[in-house]
């Protein structure tokens, strides 16, 4: 390890100083700007070294040196994008001041001038407004009423960036609580004409919105209750960010979960005689509770994750199996395809 950390630092240093050499002499003509935007790549390309590190595996030295290469050519991008835009600043601000010289000749236009000055005051507030109204987050509430014959329900939620919970019950079919600064969220439901299921689909709308950070915080937040009596066939997808989702109140028989680069808590519950549990994920750390009472049989794909399945046995090919998993009465089945992720099933 100490030996890897001496090369990284020498490739470092070599590569940062090469890129100021070739600078200084002009022999570079890049557009540092687009290498700057590819930043989260090095969050993906440390994560495959750490791993690779850990399992001591020789591709290790691969990813390396591509990292110690990367890291310093991001910084010298950013810092020679910075040196632009400031000396692009400076001239802008240097001809203003000769606009200034040359006052002397259009003095006699100084009650245009405030006009102007006036308007602009004017348009320049009028578009703080705008930019405080857009910054406060807006809270809707959506509910579907609960039909005593329904005895199963669809759920289908989706999100992008943000927390999405789903907790304790409610006596209404639904309830769902939403907080966004931008964009709004629409529920659907529709019923089959012969099994009178419902069909919930929850999500965002489909306008497309530029969100820039540097404007104020923005949230995304959805919170939903759900009704216990039915049996629930569910489908999550979200995108980056939290997901805390404690099932365990309620009769799940399907469950499939796609999610990005997210932290996902899922607790499960022993309501379902039979479940069937798919998780497909990216870079993403996720944990799975099950009750001890419920069989458990675990299938995994995914070769760049660590995971800590303690209280399981491994059977082979990716799949393990908890204590007494044959004589369970109740049984679930978890399906786990994850890219550079961290896996863990805990027993309550």
């Amino acid at each position: 390890m100490q030996r890897r950390n001496g090369l990284f630092w020498g490739i470092f240093l070599l590569t940062l100083g090469v890129l100021f050499l070739a600078r200084r002499v002009g022999w570079l003509d890049v557009n540092w700007h687009s290498l700057v935007n590819l930043w989260p790549l090095l969050l993906i390309l440390a994560g495959v070294n750490i791993i690779l590190e850990r399992r001591s595996n020789p591709a290790a030295f691969v990813t390396t040196v591509m990292l110690a290469v990367a890291v310093p050519t991001t910084l010298f991008g950013f810092f020679s994008h910075n040196r632009d835009r400031d000396r692009d600043g400076f001239h802008m601000r240097w001809n203003h001041d000769d606009d200034d010289d040359d006052d002397r000749d259009y003095s006699h236009n100084d009650s245009d001038n405030n006009d102007d000055d006036d308007n602009e005051s004017d348009y320049q507030a009028e578009r703080d407004r705008r930019n405080a109204d857009k910054n406060v987050p807006h809270s809707n509430t959506f509910s579907e009423s609960m039909d005593a014959n329904t005895r199963e329900a669809v759920l289908k939620l989706a999100g992008g960036a943000g927390k999405f919970v789903i907790s304790d019950p409610t006596t209404e079919l639904i309830k769902a609580d939403t907080k966004q600064t931008l964009g709004m969220y629409s529920m659907t439901v529709d019923r089959n004409p012969t099994t009178h299921t419902p069909t919930i689909e929850l999500k965002p709308s489909k306008e497309e919105q530029r969100i820039d950070f540097k404007d104020g915080d923005y949230e995304n937040r959805v919170d939903v209750h759900l009704n216990t009596t039915p049996v629930w066939t569910m489908d999550v997808a979200l995108g980056a960010g939290q997901g805390n989702l404690d099932l365990s109140h309620y009769a799940v028989k399907s469950l499939k979960i796609g999610a990005g680069a997210a932290d996902l808590d899922l607790k499960l519950g022993a309501k379902a005689d039979q479940a069937d549990v798919k998780l497909d994920v990216g870079a993403a750390s996720v944990t799975v509770h099950v009750p001890k009472e419920v069989g458990c049989r675990i299938k995994k794909d995914g070769a760049l994750n660590v995971e800590h399945l303690d209280d399981f046995t491994n059977v082979g090919g990716g799949e393990f199996v908890s204590p007494g998993y044959d004589a369970s009465t109740k049984k679930m089945t978890i399906r786990y395809n994850g890219g550079i992720s961290s896996f863990r099933v805990v027993r309550y």
